[in-house]
């Protein structure tokens, strides 16, 4: 029993380490910094929505639906690896303390989740409903009991062999989540609640018992799952520095996977031909790339102060600007792009080219949004296109340059 808790240890060790240094290198990187600045910005903002909003707004229907959202997707960090499937499943009735261990770390780091998400809700929930610190507190410890709850009920439907099935019991959960927790922020007596929760405790000890009786663990299913988590990390990672371990996902995204094909078939489009296609089709750049931009249009759109619609856009073009430099690790480590008979210097610049491009192409979005913003007033349009051309052009080849040359 000792060597089965310790190898759980030995693993949680092991993740924390390589997590801590990968946290290091994002805690230094000016997106970080970007971020700060977009938090204390959002923080004004946040109490001027307050007040934006009509009174009619179903806040309690907000925050029951949120909460129960993440009350509802609760997956347990099992730490579990590939060699487990032949190594560790023929003991799998001697792994109850290994489990038993994976659900307390589960359940500690998401309830920080529920409370940080609860800190961010609060200000809506003491404007709509109730201005009482007591009554938050009673909110946080029962949406951690939840929390608790719905962790060993999905923990016992990971012994579901059908997607399908899964799925609809994690619809089932859902439902009644959020009649939990609209009862909850709609004030209801404690005696509905605890009907709620008598409930979930009849499911849990006598459905969710006799599931855990009639269906074994299911390995694959497992397996899966952590690698999906890790490479949620992973990815987070990747955005600021290279991530060796990190698997490439690869998606169609048609018609904007044809965008590359436009470039001209000679030997010096080469490069831009290949990151651009990592771009619209590898892992999710593409995807950060317009949540991004489309963040960015709706605080253009919402900033009132002056000048604010520029600082803005130039924040969010840097952020963008910092995301796309992570896409020349994409292929840093594959040796077959060495072969290409082309000059580092054209690969470089091909690099600095395809990310000016798409900043570019941000600028005039970002310049048309303040544009109509302001009702055609013509000022912060235009500082937008100049600041914004220019700080594309800097990061792009000037910038991006001196970071690769560090990195090399």
């Amino acid at each position: 029993m000792n060597s089965i808790q310790e190898l759980w240890g030995k693993r949680v060790k092991e993740y924390w380490n390589m997590a801590i240094r990968y946290l290091r290198l994002i805690g230094n990187s000016g997106f970080l910094f970007a971020i700060y600045i977009a938090i204390i910005a959002g923080s004004y903002y946040y109490s001027e929505l307050l007040k934006w909003l009509p009174e009619l707004f179903p806040a309690t229907s907000f925050l029951a639906v949120v909460t129960a959202l993440l009350l509802t997707r609760s997956r347990l960090r099992s730490f579990i690896k590939e060699g487990d499937l032949v190594f560790l499943s023929p003991i799998e009735g001697k792994l109850a303390a290994y489990f038993r261990a994976s659900y307390y770390y589960s359940l500690i780091l998401q309830s920080f989740v529920i409370v940080l998400v609860v800190v961010l809700l609060t200000p809506l929930y003491r404007h709509f409903i109730l201005d009482d610190g007591k009554s938050i507190l009673f909110v946080l410890v029962i949406l951690i009991i939840s929390k608790a709850w719905n962790l060993l009920a999905q923990w016992e439907e990971s012994r579901l062999l059908f997607t399908s099935g899964r799925f609809n019991h994690m619809l089932g959960r859902f439902l009644i989540n959020v009649t939990l927790t609209y009862l909850l922020f709609a004030g209801a007596t404690i005696y509905f609640l605890i009907a709620i929760f008598l409930i979930k405790g009849l499911l849990l000890f006598f459905y969710y018992q006799h599931l855990k009786r009639q269906h074994s663990l299911k390995w694959e299913f497992l397996i899966e799952t952590e690698e999906r988590m890790v490479m949620s990390f992973y990815r987070i990672a990747n955005m600021f520095t290279d991530v060796p371990k990190l698997s490439t996902k690869v998606s169609r995204r048609k018609p904007w996977s044809l965008i590359p094909n436009l470039l001209s078939l000679d030997q010096k489009s080469t490069f831009k031909y290949l990151y651009l296609k990592s771009f619209t089709r590898a892992n999710d750049y593409f995807g950060v790339y317009v949540r991004l931009l489309l963040i960015g249009i709706v605080f253009v759109f919402y900033v009132q102060f002056d000048f604010g619609k520029v600082f803005i856009s130039i924040l969010f073009l840097y952020m963008s600007a910092l995301q796309l430099s992570t896409l020349w690790n994409h292929h840093l480590l594959k040796i077959w792009i060495d072969l290409y008979p082309i000059d580092y210097t054209d690969r470089k610049k091909s690099f600095s080219t395809v990310v000016f491009s798409l900043l570019v192409v941000k600028t005039v979005v970002f310049t048309g949004a303040t544009l109509l913003a302001t009702k055609l007033n013509l000022i912060e349009p235009l500082l937008v296109l100049v600041i914004g051309m220019t700080v594309s052009y800097v990061y792009s080849f000037v910038l991006l340059h001196r970071k690769r040359n560090n990195h090399v």
